[in-house]
């Protein structure tokens, strides 16, 4: 019984090389620790031993790709970068920016009402809406 798994191995393991996914080196993985799992537990029980750690394997992976998505965000590059204020409209609505040669809605973080021509920088992005500080309240300020 030791050498259906241990060929189930080999043959997972090629067809893992082809496919590129971690699912069949999963169940290879398997297939050779039941082989060595063999020599202390015999019939039925081995084939639960495979099912069993098959089923550990490919949800550990599920369990890392699901947690490696969560944790894999791309740096936004545009926070802490100065705008300039090109319209002010009156209190409450969005002003309007200028970044990068485009023209984007933005609102002040602290409610403030700058004057057009002046600076200011980029706290986040929330859509299509920047939020910004005025660079005393910020602290340090990036340049382009």
């Amino acid at each position: 019984m030791q050498w259906v798994f241990l060929v189930l191995a080999l043959l997972a393991a090629l067809a893992e090389l082809h496919t590129g996914t971690f699912y069949l080196a999963c169940v290879a993985a398997a297939a050779l620790l039941t082989t060595l799992t063999g020599f202390w537990i015999r019939g039925d029980l081995l084939i639960f031993a495979f099912v069993v750690l098959c089923a550990i394997l490919v949800t550990a992976v599920m369990l890392s790709r699901r947690h490696r998505a969560r944790t894999k965000g791309l740096a936004d590059f545009d926070i802490g970068q100065i705008v300039t204020i090109r319209d002010v409209p009156s209190p409450g609505n969005c002003l309007t920016v200028s970044y990068r040669g485009v023209n984007w809605q933005a609102v002040m973080e602290d409610g403030s009402v700058p004057t057009p021509g002046s600076t200011a920088i980029i706290k986040r992005k929330t859509d299509k809406l920047l939020h910004l500080a005025l660079p005393a309240r910020y602290g340090a300020t990036r340049n382009n």
